[in-house]
């Protein structure tokens, strides 16, 4: 008899890649969205959730190349988030200091 038995292979093999903490924008995408440009909250709410699920997916992969991947891209969509965000609060403050000059203007005539 040969002995020709093969070791079962783990499932979980330990990953060399280490994902480091993900800044979740999702929160603050809301609070854009509510209280200030809503067109670039709406926008930052998309990029926010879509670099959530990049991220949780990235978590799971066992391949590490996957994973690298996955959490560059998850980066990427988190940066488009922040412009938006910041988009939205430069547009509201914009707005909002018009509106101010406006009625100061109409209360002095």
């Amino acid at each position: 008899m040969e002995d020709n038995i093969v070791p079962p292979q783990s499932a979980a093999q330990p990953s060399a890649f280490m994902l480091p903490p993900h800044n979740n924008r999702l929160l603050l995408s809301i609070i854009c969205a509510i209280l200030c440009f809503r067109l670039g909250g709406i926008i930052a709410i998309v990029y926010s959730a879509k670099s959530n699920n990049l991220y949780n997916t990235a978590m799971l992969s066992p391949d590490n190349q996957t994973k690298q991947l996955l959490y560059y891209q998850s980066e990427t969509n988190n940066k488009s988030a922040q412009t938006w965000i910041i988009i939205s609060l430069i547009v509201a403050v914009i707005y909002w200091s018009i509106v101010i000059i406006l009625l100061l203007v109409a209360d002095i005539f």
